[in-house]
């Protein structure tokens, strides 16, 4: 073999060997965390957290908002149907019979 080939399978030697050492680490790691947690929850401690400031979920959940239902407009005056309605009736009124809601037929399985 040539010297280059050396070069290079050492090297990927050493990468491989540096990925499973990292693996292994990362394992180590994960089991250390969860004993810990097991522990932890074993033990039955509340952990002490500050909450002043954070909002919960619940909060906002318990809080009903009232909106009032008017009507009308307050002055009186008869509402003006807006631009894009009034497009809309055009449209539907040249192009025919307005579309019906629901179904036109029978729909087939095959």
């Amino acid at each position: 073999m040539a010297a280059g080939y050396v070069v290079a399978a050492f090297l990927e030697a050493a990468g491989l060997v540096g990925l499973v050492i990292a693996v292994l680490k990362m394992r180590t790691e994960r089991q250390a965390r969860a004993a810990e947690l097991r522990s932890f929850l074993r033990s039955g401690q509340i952990p002490t957290v500050d909450t002043a400031g954070t909002r919960r979920p619940a909060d906002t959940a318990a809080r009903a908002v009232a909106v009032p239902y008017t009507s009308g407009r307050d002055d009186g005056s008869a509402a003006r149907p807006s631009p894009a309605r009034a497009a809309l009736g055009r449209a539907f009124m040249s192009g025919g019979a307005a579309p019906r809601a629901g179904l036109t037929g029978a729909i087939s399985a095959g």
